[in-house]
């Protein structure tokens, strides 16, 4: 592409590239094997809440990430427990 001198005072666009979009995850071919409860609200719509509650009635699986000696750390959900629950949840209501 040469420069045209003459257009330099003119607002010239031209697209060199096509528009870049995020794809989701899933399409993507590269799921998430762990959610955090804040990722699990945004996939599953199931807030933090009931996802304690079915992690302590051992319905779904999940895993505390902590340092030795400290007191916060970081829990995450395992997400083929999840979709196992779901599944569960909707054969029951058949």
């Amino acid at each position: 592409m040469s420069l045209d001198t003459k257009k330099l005072g003119q607002q010239v666009t031209e697209e060199t590239t096509a528009p870049v979009s995020a794809t989701p995850a899933s399409v993507a071919g590269q799921d998430p094997e762990f959610l955090d409860a804040f990722g699990v609200q945004a996939r599953f719509g199931i807030k933090r809440s009931l996802l304690y509650a079915l992690l302590s009635e051992g319905l779904v699986r999940g895993v505390s990430l902590r340092l030795r000696g400290r007191t916060r750390g970081k829990r995450l959900f395992a997400v083929d427990s999840i979709r196992e629950f779901l599944r569960k949840q909707m054969e029951e209501t058949k």
